[in-house]
């Protein structure tokens, strides 16, 4: 096909976005008209599949409107699926951050990470501007408990805090705020005191621990000397020997250098020598017979060691574990739909129709989806498919933009003679 260069330059240069000038076709209809459809399947359909499914096409629609992201927000909450429901959710507080229910499925959804700063401060901005919402008003109650009374003193944004002060006697008349309030205050007493109680057993079992550790290290300070006195008698038993060969032998002695010395007969007697090397092979038994009953004694001081070990990183264990017992003292609800509460689901709920259930189309979006495409394989210089899918496009979506586009493309891929 010729002039195939030129046609791809102006897709490029955006030649072909450009309608014809004087096109009497039908304007496209208004973005809002053709969400309203699925806006109709997002909040009437039972099977989440087919929900998900008409948020995405009405999202390619409009991604800003925010009646998209609220009605696919609530519709969630109903279906038991808040974890759904938060990306849409963080989308509207940056949308719309007047809206409350938004900010209480972030706050949830954070508190339920234990990301306790920002459930904190997502939950107050909703609390303020959905003061009667009775499960943002409970997580508040908790939230508010934590920061007063965490002893690892959080801290959170200004205006976050600058919002609760403002509200702290309103707030204090709900019951509801006020009974999780007290509950999570509670829970953090019971820590504090149970925090008391392991910090005394953990002294007195640290105490335990380092005497034996003392005692342990006298039994291998006592080895120590048994050996090191077994070795001065065993050298001691050498030299005897020695002076026993040397001077009731030849009289010779090789020195370590090879060398042979004479040494002249000594009047030793020869049973002192040989009564001292008894007696010393003597005290070398008994010493070796006090090493095995210090090691015996030692076996049962590290067995013991190793017994008090255990139970002081058992004490350290428990101090851990204290601390999220607390954690799970916060029970945290999603907020009301039309007053309704839906908890959480475990995971996804069975299906309850077809996942293939027929949305309603929209031209504008399949037009310009199939237009892209085209528009691929021109630059791919695949033009004979690219002329297939755009006669397609005008047959099917000739009143729309990307119909329009898709004319004006087509004259431009026409071979040049």
């Amino acid at each position: 096909m010729k002039a195939r260069s030129l046609v791809a330059a102006l897709v490029l240069a955006g030649v072909a976005r450009m309608a014809p000038a004087g096109s009497q076709a039908e304007p496209a209809t208004k973005p809002a008209d053709r969400v309203a459809p699925f806006l109709k399947v997002i909040r009437e359909a039972e099977d989440y599949r087919t929900v998900m499914r008409a948020y995405a096409r009405a999202t390619a629609i409009d991604r800003n409107d925010v009646r998209i992201h609220k009605t696919y927000m609530r519709r969630m909450l109903r279906l038991g699926l808040p974890q759904i429901a938060y990306y849409p959710a963080l989308t509207l507080t940056k949308l719309d951050p007047n809206e409350g229910m938004a900010w209480g499925v972030v706050g949830y959804m954070h508190g339920r990470r234990e990301e306790l700063t920002e459930a904190f401060t997502a939950t107050i901005w909703a609390v303020e501007k959905l003061p009667d919402d009775a499960s943002i008003l409970h997580n508040a109650g908790q939230l508010v408990a934590w920061y007063d009374t965490d002893p690892s003193l959080p801290r959170v944004p200004d205006s976050a805090r600058r919002a609760l002060a403002g509200m702290r006697g309103r707030l204090a008349q709900s019951s509801t705020f006020a009974h999780a309030y007290r509950s999570i205050v509670e829970a953090y007493k019971q820590q504090a005191e149970a925090a008391a109680d392991l910090e005394k057993r953990l002294a007195a079992a640290e105490i335990e621990a380092n005497a034996v550790r003392r005692l342990a290290q006298e039994v291998d300070n006592q080895l120590r000397d048994l050996n090191d006195e077994i070795d001065y008698r065993n050298r001691l038993i050498d030299d005897l020997g020695r002076e026993l060969r040397y001077y009731y032998g030849y009289g010779y002695y090789r020195d370590y250098n090879g060398t042979y010395l004479y040494y002249p007969p000594r009047r030793y007697d020869r049973r002192e020598l040989l009564g001292r090397i008894r007696d010393e092979e003597r005290a070398v038994e008994a010493l070796k017979l006090k090493v095995r009953q210090v090691r015996r004694e030692g076996r049962a001081v590290l067995g013991e060691l190793a017994a008090k070990q255990t139970a002081l990183d058992r004490i350290r264990e428990e101090f851990g574990r204290q601390a999220a017992r607390v954690e799970r003292q916060f029970r945290w609800d999603p907020p009301a739909v039309d007053g309704v509460v839906t908890a959480e689901l475990d995971g996804f709920p069975p299906a309850t129709g077809p996942a293939s259930v027929e949305l309603p189309e929209d031209p504008e979006s399949e037009a310009a989806q199939r237009l892209d495409l085209a528009r691929l394989y021109v630059r791919h210089e695949m033009g004979e498919k690219a002329v297939e899918i755009l006669k397609e496009v005008v047959a099917r979506y000739g009143a729309t933009e990307a119909g329009r586009q898709a004319r004006l493309l087509l004259g431009a891929l026409k071979p040049v003679d």
